[in-house]
């Protein structure tokens, strides 16, 4: 899955699609129309070198709170906003065996069944194993837990929907 973001800069809205182009680090970000090649590196002082095509840039990351960071870049302050964006395919992708493709931090039903209660809300924080929501199938109830601790960012069923494995119902991060 590459992310995608929706990020805002200088009161102006740009979409952002960020994929890896090898194992030795080199991204491609593709912003509106126009596409580039990076290569990040990270310094002993904690700065960012981020080479493309014309030459090295220099990026501190200032500040981060939620989805706003500050950053200084070449020696000059910026502030940016950003989200993911997830895409409707990536949410709606059908597992072939319980070894299918599925979204990193996605939790999914083992089977297919009815949920009789959900137990978190978008926004909470939650610890790896805690129990999400249950799950009604072959007359038992089935505990479905957090794969790893993190923020609820999507839900994506309620009480009484009929699920089955392919089913993203709640998307940690």
């Amino acid at each position: 899955m590459s992310p995608e973001y929706e990020i805002k800069l200088a009161d102006r809205g740009y979409t952002v699609d960020v994929r890896r182009l090898d194992e030795g680090g080199l991204l491609v970000v593709k912003l509106g129309s126009q596409s580039f090649t990076l290569k990040p590196m990270l310094n002993d002082d904690g700065a960012w070198t981020v080479n493309d095509t014309a030459g090295d840039h220099s990026v501190r990351i200032l500040k981060k709170a939620g989805s706003k960071v500050s950053l200084e870049v070449n020696g000059q302050a910026c502030d940016i906003e950003w989200v993911r964006i997830r895409k409707q395919e990536e949410r709606t992708r059908k597992a072939t065996s319980a070894s299918g493709p599925r979204v990193d931090g996605g939790v999914y039903p083992p089977m297919p069944g009815k949920i009789s209660e959900v137990l978190v809300k978008l926004g909470d924080t939650v610890k790896s194993g805690q129990t999400l929501c249950i799950l009604e199938a072959m007359k038992m109830f089935n505990e479905l837990k957090s794969p790893s601790a993190g923020v609820v960012k999507e839900i994506n069923v309620e009480s009484g929907s009929s699920v089955n494995p392919s089913s993203l119902l709640i998307l940690i991060e």
